[in-house]
């Protein structure tokens, strides 16, 4: 960050991984991971099953995604590098917030959840 420029480049990155994580919150919500799936293998039970995961664990992991974004900004703006981390760093903060512990269980049960959905892919992905 001491080099000239180094403070913007650091911001924009931080940038674009917010924006990462809020697509990935944003595909969750639509479902856009259905697609891929081989959905005519599934009961329609395991079908809803599946999409709950994919919707709640992908939001999720976009949340923490863009939090991690968020500390590298919060670097990048104060010249503190030692604010940026990345997704321990993040959950990190969450924990130090009111309710943090609350907030921690919620993104570790998300983050659990995309886990799960992701063995179901692995079983029902179109290859």
């Amino acid at each position: 960050m001491h080099h000239t420029g180094g403070r913007w480049l650091v911001a924009i990155v931080g940038l674009i991984i917010v924006i990462a994580g809020l697509v990935l919150v944003f595909e969750g919500i639509r479902a856009k991971f259905m697609k891929y799936l081989q959905l005519s293998q599934m009961r329609p039970r395991m079908r809803r099953l599946v999409k709950w995961l994919g919707v709640t664990g992908t939001a999720a992991r976009g949340v923490v995604f863009a939090l991690a974004g968020v500390l590298v900004i919060e670097a990048a703006v104060t010249d503190k590098a030692s604010k940026a981390g990345g997704i321990d760093k993040a959950l990190l903060t969450l924990r130090d917030q009111p309710f943090g512990e609350f907030l921690l269980i919620l993104a570790a049960l998300g983050l659990i959840i995309f886990g799960i959905y992701g063995l179901c892919e692995a079983r029902w992905r179109r290859v």
